[in-house]
């Protein structure tokens, strides 16, 4: 959890990240250098998050 805080509504926010690492071939995705594009076979996803509790 990054942090919460109540925003000028008076809902509360609540922000979160993360990261995963993978390997693209487990998902199937297989590009070749014949297409002139060279990835690596792992990738690294970043996330960031924000969860909004709404005031009743």
């Amino acid at each position: 959890m990054a942090g919460a805080e109540h925003d000028p509504r008076g809902d509360v926010r609540i922000a979160f990240t993360g990261s995963a690492t993978i390997n693209r071939k487990d998902w199937g995705v297989n590009w070749n250098a014949a297409t002139g594009v060279l990835i690596s076979d792992k990738v690294t996803l970043e996330f960031d998050v924000t969860a909004i509790r709404r005031s009743s």
